[in-house]
């Protein structure tokens, strides 16, 4: 009989040992293991040539060889910071519905034959409104880059705007408002706008009740108040040289004319919060509960913008700052908790927002607001501060490497009436942040006095918690919440 010789157990992972020691010396970095970090690479941003048509109409070129892209994006100045009281939505409404059919050529295109040749041109027809303005916006090949303008700027200015294609938007808008009003997150961040703009401008957004008043007819009213040559900004960036940008733009835009209305302006008023300090808003057999804690912020031209921005970073500007550190690493209390900021021409403010269960929604509220007034008390460390500002950078250039994220942020320097030349400081600025200099912003601009709170949930499954969060909390069903009054009450 042949006896068979197995090796011991010990053999085995002896041989194995070697096996993988043998590979791990062979290993290649990017194959075998991550791949070494490169040299960083100092962010550096193309030329921006502005001028302007003798009409009024501002163009900027920015040249990018490097893809054989271009990026389209006019913009009309007036955005939702000009609906009228009562009509929030207006401005987003409108510019929508410019997308929803065009004339072209002496002929009315309906939205699917508008969506084809954008699409026929390698695009789609991107429609965006901010509190600064509207933006009709594609990405094509260079190569289509005369016919895209015509397409952005047919579509822009002239638009057919039937009543039929508002009835659908409408009833699409709707559909969405009804998610937004059920969800305790929308809804808290839709309430905390109101509770902290109070009866000004920025307070508003756009409810079924606003829906349902906007017509056809101010739709059209406010789309004549807006196009206007001097009210337009063309932004042209990627494969395109500053002499053919220009020329298409003249060729394009150069015969526009305004009209003789009276030039609207933008609505500046401040904040002006009328509600207390906690607003709790019950939404029975919600799943959790929103949870938004804010703080003042600065306007947009302030020159602690750029602290400010490293402020609200270290707080919540990532997985390990310091309000998803406290709420979701350490506790588990929630998935994410960050923080945004918003900057208007009259002021701003910073959003800390995350969801969390019903019983520890009082707790969180409590954890973000000390985590806002630690910073005042507690500077970040050098590593501590280093990684949010490499973050801030990071994102920033992540954004203008594209050429639509280019035009993107040449826009936001316009909608905020500042220099192009800002761009190329925002990462010396960012870095040359201290940590004192955080450290002081939060205690001067975000003392105890001047948080709000608002949180929405099921009240009755929070149990006592949201009672001892604070007693003089306004406390509102949503089913009765107006969010078109000038401030939130019962």
């Amino acid at each position: 009989m042949i006896r068979r010789h197995h090796p011991t157990l010990a053999a085995v992972a002896l041989a194995v040992f070697s096996l993988l020691g043998s590979s791990a010396a062979l290993a290649a970095p990017g194959v075998d293991e991550p791949p070494v970090p490169g040299t960083p690479r100092p962010l550096q941003l193309p030329a921006m040539h502005d001028s302007a048509l003798p009409n009024g109409v501002r163009v900027i070129v920015v040249p990018r060889a490097d893809l054989p892209l271009v990026s389209v994006a006019l913009h009309l100045r007036l955005g939702a910071a000009a609906d009228p009281d009562g009509q929030a939505g207006l401005a987003s409404l409108t510019n929508t519905l410019r997308t929803k059919g065009a004339t072209r050529g002496g002929k009315a295109l309906d939205a699917t034959q508008l969506a084809r040749q954008a699409e026929a041109l390698g695009g789609t027809l991107e429609a965006v409104t901010n509190w600064g303005g509207s933006t009709i916006s594609t990405t094509v090949a260079s190569s289509k880059l005369a016919e895209a303008l015509a397409l952005v700027a047919d579509t822009l200015m002239q638009p057919t705007l039937k009543a039929q294609e508002l009835a659908r938007l409408r009833e699409q808008t709707a559909d969405g408002l009804k998610f937004s009003m059920s969800d305790p997150m929308a809804l808290a961040g839709l309430a905390a706008r109101r509770a902290w703009w109070g009866s000004a401008v920025y307070g508003g957004s756009l409810t079924p009740a606003s829906l349902a008043r906007i017509t056809l007819a101010d739709v059209q009213a406010f789309h004549r108040q807006q196009l206007r040559p001097e009210l337009a900004t063309l932004v042209i960036s990627g494969d395109v040289t500053p002499e053919q940008g220009l020329a298409l733009a003249t060729r394009q835009l150069g015969g526009w004319r305004g009209n003789r209305m009276a030039l609207p302006q933008a609505r500046q008023e401040p904040a002006s919060p009328a509600t207390p300090a906690t607003v709790l808003i019950n939404l029975p057999g919600a799943g959790q509960s929103g949870v938004v804690v804010m703080a003042p912020g600065v306007p947009a031209a302030s020159p602690q913008r750029r602290v400010a921005q490293v402020a609200g970073a270290v707080l919540g500007g990532g997985y390990s700052a310091r309000l998803n550190t406290e709420v979701r690493i350490k506790r588990g209390l929630s998935y994410g908790a960050s923080a945004s900021q918003e900057y208007q021409p009259v002021g701003g403010v910073l959003s800390a927002a995350t969801q969390t269960n019903h019983p520890t929604a009082a707790q969180v509220a409590l954890l973000m607001q000390g985590e806002i007034l630690k910073l005042g008390t507690e500077a970040p460390s050098a590593e501590e501060l280093g990684a949010r500002q490499a973050t801030l950078v990071g994102n920033f250039g992540r954004q203008v490497e594209t050429t639509a994220g280019l035009a993107a942020s040449v826009l936001d320097q316009v909608v905020r009436q500042r220099p192009l030349t800002e761009l190329r400081q925002f990462a010396p600025e960012v870095m040359a942040v201290t940590p004192e200099q955080v450290r002081s912003f939060a205690a001067s601009q975000w003392p105890a006095s001047a948080l709000r709170t608002v949180i929405v949930g099921d009240t009755a499954a929070a149990g006592d918690s949201l009672k001892a969060l604070d007693p003089k909390a306004l406390q509102i069903d949503a089913a009765k919440l107006d969010l078109d009054a000038g401030k939130l009450s019962r």
